[in-house]
């Protein structure tokens, strides 16, 4: 329905535009026609810049000593990031209380590690939040994993969907196998940016800080596990390499049911990877 509409407004746009261009005989001027077209594409243009330019923000640690602020920042990923991932939307993981209580908690250990960051706008707004983890290869069990070797079926259901989906990504994934001469890595564990203010080149530096974070702590690669479309693209677009990918179609149960049938454009969980090299060819 909104596709009709806007191809209606588009429609009708370039009929008065069609009208607005004709000759006193009614004949179609082409020139006249595309200097109105990228007229207005420069009209559009300026106007993002122009937004872009407006939006002032720093990149600063999340205090860890600071309960206030820690409750600022896990509001802020419950609204902005758990209420719109494409996994907790199919399998409704928001009607069950204590399947979301516990995958938050279990996202927000890693909120007290020191390697969560903020962007803040220059009149105090959290407008989006970074959180990372060092993986060791002699210590390489990810917060993701459970501490078991199977996940317990007692309770929260829903919860322990992601929980062996998580083992099932981090096994086949196999990331310090991959990569042998690689021993420290820096996760990115969750970023979440504000519907308001998405586009405009937060993600992005928020994912730099995340290597400057490699960087200072020796880790020579950056990985991020993209469970939605959009998080995969943005992965893409800064230079990041898809190591493994897991079709939502084919991951089943025991009685060959689809157990996270997201909706398009989310058809795959994938891993992403890139070294601290690579990404500093992406700057």
């Amino acid at each position: 329905m909104h596709r009709r509409i806007d191809h209606f407004n588009g429609c009708r746009e370039f009929f008065f535009m069609y009208k607005n261009i004709q000759s006193d005989n009614g004949q179609f001027h082409y020139c006249k026609f595309r200097k109105i077209m990228l007229t207005n594409k420069l009209k559009k243009m300026n106007k993002s810049n122009l937004n872009k330019q407006r939006l002032n923000y720093n990149i600063v640690p999340m205090s860890s000593d600071n309960d206030n602020d820690r409750q600022i920042v896990i509001e802020f990923f419950k609204k902005n990031f758990f209420q719109q991932e494409p996994l907790i939307m199919c399998v409704q993981l928001y009607k069950d209380v204590e399947s979301v209580e516990k995958l938050q908690n279990h996202f927000f250990k890693t909120l007290d590690n020191g390697l969560t960051f903020k962007a803040v706008s220059s009149n105090g707004d959290l407008i989006g939040v970074i959180t990372n983890e060092i993986i060791v290869r002699d210590n390489e069990k990810r917060s993701n994993c459970s501490s078991n070797s199977k996940v317990q079926e007692q309770g929260s259901v829903k919860f322990n969907k992601f929980m062996k989906l998580f083992q099932k990504v981090e096994q086949e994934s196999d990331m310090f196998e991959r990569y042998p001469n690689v021993n420290r890595v820096m996760d990115i564990k969750g970023v979440a940016v504000d519907e308001t203010f998405r586009g405009q080149g937060v993600c992005k530096a928020l994912f730099y800080k995340s290597k400057e974070l490699a960087l200072e702590n020796k880790c020579s690669m950056v990985r991020v596990d993209c469970s939605s479309y959009f998080s995969a693209s943005a992965a893409e677009k800064l230079g990041f390499q898809c190591i493994y990918s897991l079709n939502y179609e084919e991951y089943t149960n025991e009685k060959g049911e689809v157990i996270f049938n997201s909706l398009p454009p989310h058809k795959q969980f994938k891993v992403y990877v890139i070294s601290i090299e690579d990404f500093f060819h992406t700057d």
